[in-house]
């Protein structure tokens, strides 16, 4: 591989999709993974620290390395600390992405976007592409919002919807699996959600996805989740059978029992068939891909 050829950025490297996608990308391509508060990027990727609320160092940055290929994952995620804090959400999340959209639109680099199935409010489920959105959060709008920047901006993006992912991350990446796995191993008591659903993704097979876009060249806006939708409980008992432990350690809880500052949708799970469609995917059963997880993780 040439070091001299474009490289391909990942924005928010240091997160648990970021980690997996870099080093899905660092065998294909010189790869530039941007981090900000964790210094933790894949191996055999080139580290470069960024702030998204500073949109000069974000142009600063493009026009310095550029990429052929942006895959833009980097956001403030949690919803309750967008909800306290709406304008460097906005900053961030839209101004932000803004800015790599346009940098693409006049390069020319190919931009993949993720955003979230928290754009919709939750009332429905199975959401195609084509449904309404219409966030609860602040998180979810500038998300929206953001995405909408991308499609007008740049012509030949993709923007990626995904939901709750799963699976083995960098060292500053926490997955829901990780919370779930470390409150069963300590033997404690664990509350989920009984009435929230969503169809949990694989972080492989979301990395998969990504890649994907940019080797068919799609475009557009596309989801990418699981093929089962469940529960947070009913996720929690998955994990129980595949690991080993006692179930009676999941307590059920209702949404209405616990008060976050952002609400959240009640079903946000995505109809994912125009990306099977398009791109040949076929995610992987939560139930094997917890057992391949099991026999991955050391110690286990």
């Amino acid at each position: 591989m040439s070091t001299a050829s474009p490289p391909v950025l990942v924005t928010g490297a240091s997160g648990s999709l970021g980690w997996v996608l870099g080093r899905r990308l660092a065998g294909r391509f010189r790869v530039i993974s941007t981090y900000n508060v964790h210094f933790a990027c894949p191996e055999g990727t080139t580290a470069a620290r960024l702030d998204l609320a500073d949109l000069e160092a974000v142009r600063a940055l493009l026009d310095m390395h550029m990429p052929r290929t942006v895959f833009h994952l980097a956001a403030l995620t949690n919803p309750d600390e967008c909800e306290r804090n709406p304008g460097a959400a906005r900053r961030v999340n839209l101004d932000a992405t803004r800015e790599i959209a346009l940098w693409c639109a006049t390069s020319g680099a190919k931009l993949v976007f993720a955003s979230t199935d928290l754009v919709f409010d939750g009332g429905k489920g199975d959401y195609s592409e084509e449904a309404p959105a219409s966030p609860l959060s602040v998180y979810g709008m500038t998300k929206l919002e953001a995405e909408r920047a991308v499609l007008e901006t740049c012509p030949g993006a993709v923007v990626i919807r995904g939901s709750l992912f799963y699976g083995l991350s960098g060292p500053a990446g926490r997955t829901f699996l990780a919370s779930v796995l470390y409150a069963l191993s300590k033997h404690e008591n664990i509350r989920l959600f009984v009435d929230q659903r969503r169809n949990p993704v694989l972080l492989e097979d979301l990395a998969w996805a990504f890649t994907r876009c940019v080797d068919l060249d799609l475009a557009g806006l596309y989801h990418v989740a699981g093929g089962e939708v469940v529960t947070r409980y009913e996720f929690g008992k998955l994990v129980c059978a595949a690991f080993g432990y006692d179930e009676d350690l999941l307590v059920p809880i209702r949404m209405a029992d616990f008060e976050y500052e952002a609400p959240r949708p009640l079903d946000s799970s995505l109809n994912i068939a125009k990306f099977t469609r398009a791109a040949a995917f076929e995610p992987t059963p939560m139930g094997r891909a917890l057992a391949n997880l099991k026999a991955r993780m050391p110690g286990r």
